[in-house]
């Protein structure tokens, strides 16, 4: 007999408070003990509130001791774990006393031979059971799916299986595949508001018919209008009222990140959502090669303050974690290693989060699998200190379903920004890059006012050794950048007010000048989404580009840059072995200024030249413009029209063109204060007042 003094003191393990025996009125004569649940099942009734020590489950000693109480009049359905029936009475179960923290070994689960389903099940149900915890390697076979809230599953890194999984009936809803699913209840009703006024950029407040409807503290769906692509829409997140303005307006805690229009309607549907759920310390080993025999570890929907914590994945089909419809989230310390697609729409990732925000993604890693970071139709979140390695698809992405205000800081990965067709609209708005490390980054269809800081692109031998950086110019900034491979520069939107500005960057440029960004087959998305994909080492747009303190060099004779944009400024750079080709589709101006040099050695085109028919715009110097043999050319402008003016600008060595043809009227050709050392000029006959050569020394 077990004294109540030992059993306080914690003999059978410490995890049972006085509180508890008090509520059982437990005293020393009516406390029993029995080796194992066996045992306490073949006991004949005691009287009621008997409380009986159990020394294990299955024998003494095996890591599962517990406290429990007879309930004579209890009809519980028995789950041999916190429920435990007798085999002598039909009525009564011997109840487990416990302080909210279970085990799986309370339920018999010793490994990963016998299924942990039932016991999930139970301890899941238990609304006093706050913390459930494995001790020893787990199998589970079918996917559960739970709306409880308030709950921490630890798995103190122990292996976790599906061996023998429920096949998946329908592969396309992938986010049914996970063994944890933690869901929130949303209403299938849709209130709509029409908004009479534009809703301008970072709002806060929002208009509806009666703000009295949506109490302070309630969490809503909201959505906005379909656009003309078939997921477009500008806003889709799980937003929270914080406040009641007036009788028509509400504050959310979400700022919009888009402008919209007057008369568009706004979507809200009533959640009620899972909250504070933690996922932590799981090694999960998947076998599964078909997408509907294969699992993933986590999917929350509808769910806010959801944590996912050292979760370890090896050969998932899924995304190991899903999340849809999250704010406030934490995914850390977390990985996938060897998926067996990377094909399949959805397969092969580690964390996918659609319609999400305020999240922190970090410290996780992703071998061979095809994206580490999916960021689809999301905003204000961060990605910092994740690392893929063996990617070809892009280990960090968005799908362009109006993305904005992400910040990706520390990563290394393949990264491509709005990326994924006209489906989702193309579009996302103030990405901000620091410090990442990749062979290939895009963000070249509609990506508005991107931020690159200190982000260097390498090439890679496996994909034709081609380093690639396209960007859209909307508001672009590159600071302290590098790039080996190639440049590409497009305007596929003018939403911005900002200059694009490149400050501080070094480019070592390919001669490529083919309209592919690598090896792609035709049907790759990429392609598709891009049939009119811009040459490769190109500049392409509208607005000013404009470069200060660069430096560019080409890899042989043979690189050139083709200049299709409208205006473009080179301030105080150094450009080597790079010929600068104005392409005069439309008319064009460049300036190169700044103390600037061109420098070539042995080019096979000329530092600067031209084609086409428009208008091109020369504002050179001051700057110098160096050459190593004599027949190279500094300058070739022999056709279309000219406005050129150079001033202070030193030639060595070398020829410079100029043909009368390309300087008849309208144009013009005006050089003040330059010096030509050992340069042969060909330059317009002298025709009238608009040729001027003034102070030029040869």
């Amino acid at each position: 007999m077990i004294n109540r003094r030992e059993l306080i003191a914690g003999i059978t393990g410490g995890v049972v408070s006085a509180g508890l025996f008090k509520s059982v009125e437990i005293n020393s004569d009516n406390i029993i003990s029995a080796s194992n649940i066996m045992a306490l099942r073949q006991l004949s009734a005691p009287a009621d509130r008997t409380c009986a020590v159990v020394l294990g489950y299955h024998f003494a000693g095996d890591g599962a001791p517990k406290l429990v109480y007879w309930d004579a009049g209890s009809e519980k359905t028995a789950n041999q774990g916190t429920v435990i029936s007798s085999l002598k009475s039909a009525k009564g179960r011997w109840l487990q006393l416990h302080n909210g923290v279970m085990d799986f070994r309370q339920f018999g689960i010793f490994n990963g031979q016998n299924a942990a389903d039932a016991a999930l099940n139970a301890m899941v149900s238990d609304p006093l059971i706050h913390r459930i915890e494995a001790h020893t390697s787990l199998n589970f076979i079918s996917r559960h799916r739970f709306n409880r809230s308030n709950i921490t599953l630890d798995f103190n890194n122990h292996t976790v299986t599906a061996s023998g999984l429920e096949i998946l009936a329908d592969p396309k809803n992938n986010y049914l595949a996970a063994i944890f699913s933690f869901t929130g209840l949303a209403e299938e009703q849709t209130t709509v508001s029409v908004l009479r006024k534009p809703l301008p950029l970072l709002s806060e407040i929002y208009p509806v018919d009666d703000s009295n409807l949506y109490p302070v503290g309630q969490w809503y769906c909201l959505e906005s209008d379909r656009m003309t692509g078939h997921w477009e829409r500008k806003i889709q997140r799980l937003v929270q009222v914080t406040e009641q303005i007036d009788e028509t307006h509400i504050r959310l805690n979400y700022r919009s990140g888009w402008v919209l229009e007057e008369q568009s309607h706004l979507h809200w549907r009533k959640v009620t959502p899972v909250e504070n759920v933690c996922i932590r310390n799981m090694q999960y080993v998947e076998e599964g090669q078909l997408a509907n025999n294969s699992s993933q570890p986590v999917a929350l929907v509808y769910a806010i303050y959801c944590d996912v914590i050292n979760v370890h994945a090896q050969g998932t089909f899924w995304s190991v974690i899903f999340r849809r419809w999250n704010t406030f989230f934490r995914t850390e310390h977390c990985s996938l290693t060897n998926p067996p697609s990377v094909s399949w729409g959805g397969a092969g990732y580690l964390t996918q989060q659609i319609y999400c925000q305020y999240g922190v993604i970090s410290d996780c890693t992703t071998s061979n699998a095809r994206h580490l970071n999916d960021l689809t139709a999301s905003s204000s979140c961060v990605v910092k200190n994740c690392h893929s390695n063996g990617d070809s698809s892009g280990a960090f992405v968005t799908h362009g379903q109006y993305e904005h205000d992400l910040h990706f800081t520390a990563n290394s990965g393949i990264l491509t920004l709005a990326n994924s067709g006209k489906a989702w609209g193309q579009s996302a708005a103030r990405i901000v890059i620091n410090q990442h490390r990749c062979s290939i980054l895009t963000a070249d269809t509609h990506v508005t006012d991107l931020t690159l800081t200190d982000v260097c692109i390498h090439r890679n031998a496996e994909q034709d050794n081609l380093g690639i950086l396209r960007l859209n110019c909307d508001g672009l900034t590159v600071q302290n950048c590098t790039l080996s491979g190639e440049l590409t520069l497009l305007q596929n939107s003018r939403r911005s007010i900002k200059m694009n500005v490149f400050e501080n960057c070094g480019f070592v440029l390919d001669p490529r000048h083919d309209s592919t960004i690598s090896n792609l087959a035709p049907d790759d998305p990429y392609i598709i989404s891009h049939p009119a994909a811009e040459a490769r080492n190109s500049i392409n747009g509208r607005s000013l580009v404009y470069f200060s303190h660069c430096q560019f060099k080409g890899t042989d004779k043979d690189v050139s840059l083709l200049i299709k944009n409208k205006d473009i400024n080179f301030n105080a750079c150094r450009l080597e072995n790079v010929s600068l080709i104005l392409t005069a589709e439309g008319p064009q101006k460049i300036v190169i200024n700044g103390d600037s040099t061109l420098a070539g050695d042995h080019m096979s085109r000329p530092l600067l030249s031209r084609t086409g028919d428009h208008a091109v715009t020369w504002r050179l110097g001051p700057l110098q413009s160096e050459v190593t043999g004599d027949e190279q050319l500094h300058i070739e402008v022999a056709s279309g029209i000219n406005h050129y003016q150079a001033h202070h600008v030193t030639f060595t060595h070398g020829r410079r063109l100029f043909s009368d043809k390309a300087f008849s009227r309208p144009s013009y050709f005006i050089e003040q204060n330059n010096i030509l050392i050992n340069t042969t000029s060909v330059v317009p006959a002298s025709t009238g007042p608009h040729i001027v050569v003034e102070n030029t020394e040869v």
